[in-house]
């Protein structure tokens, strides 16, 4: 398998902005947003940016992180973390582990994988964290406590992006459950659960359209569910004169841009409010 690289965004509407390729925090920007690479990579590459206009230093570090059935990504202590969990931590090499920046300047970080001959069969999957080391100089004025002590606060901006090892094929689907589409104060809301089934993620596009149509009314691209989720509910806003414009049933369908999918295509029925 070769490294596969995605981005991610959301378009709430097909008349809103262009695709980001960036996952951005602050003034860094990353490229691209998702990595996916086999047991035999020749290696991956992801673009760091300093948008801002003084010199930073940022510091990279692997970390793990899990998916909850909202799609938020927290933290997972590697002292608790199962080995299942963990290895994904010895299997994905990188370098450099820090970079400075000057103002508009990027640089490259290269990201490899060594898999142990023995490795079961599987996706691992860790993330890989950018985080801008704080300048003494930019701490915020310190702000007086009732003890006579000050504290001072200093922001930290930081991105993750995930790196996925698959060892083997994994195999992995998705389907689509639940979906309704309501408005409430004015606002059209579509919610869906995209269900996930198998040992692999599954990562696509989600629209919403007329049921005979091929013109989105609404979509999100870049959606993801890992393995440690069994289904994940999504709620995309829709323009709701976007909505007017057509007429007849709807449907919503999740394309998956996954390469392992090969362009799997999923649907069901939208009732309209």
């Amino acid at each position: 398998m070769k490294c596969t690289m995605m981005m991610a965004a959301i378009v709430a509407s097909h008349a809103l902005a262009p695709t980001m390729a960036q996952a951005a925090a602050g003034d860094l920007l990353v490229a691209p947003t998702r990595l996916i690479m086999g047991a035999n990579s020749g290696g991956c590459e992801v673009v760091v940016n300093n948008t801002g206009d003084k010199a930073t230093t940022y510091r990279i570090s692997l970390v793990l992180r899990k998916m909850t059935e909202q799609g938020t990504i927290e933290s997972v202590d590697e002292a608790t973390a199962s080995q299942r969990d963990a290895a994904a931590l010895d299997l994905i090499t990188y370098a450099p582990r820090k970079i400075t920046l000057a103002p508009q300047q990027s640089q490259t970080v290269r990201i490899g994988v060594r898999v142990p001959p023995t490795m079961p069969g599987g996706e691992y999957r860790a993330h890989l964290l950018f985080r801008a080391v704080p300048d003494v100089a930019d701490a915020a004025a310190p702000q007086p406590a009732a003890d006579g002590m000050s504290i001072s606060l200093t922001p930290i901006y930081g991105v993750t992006i995930p790196v996925i090892v698959r060892v083997g094929e994994p195999k992995g689907s998705a389907s689509l459950n639940n979906a309704r589409l309501s408005v409430q104060e004015g606002q059209a809301q579509l919610d869906v659960d995209l269900m996930r089934a198998g040992e692999r993620s599954v990562y696509g596009t989600l629209e919403l359209m007329q049921a005979d149509g091929k013109t989105p009314i609404a979509t999100i691209k870049g959606i993801a569910a890992y393995p440690e989720v069994a289904q994940r509910h999504i709620m995309l806003p829709v323009d709701r004169a976007a909505l007017a414009r057509v007429s007849g049933p709807l449907k919503v369908r999740f394309v998956e841009t996954d390469p392992a999918a090969g362009g799997a295509v999923s649907e069901t029925a939208v009732a309209r409010p």
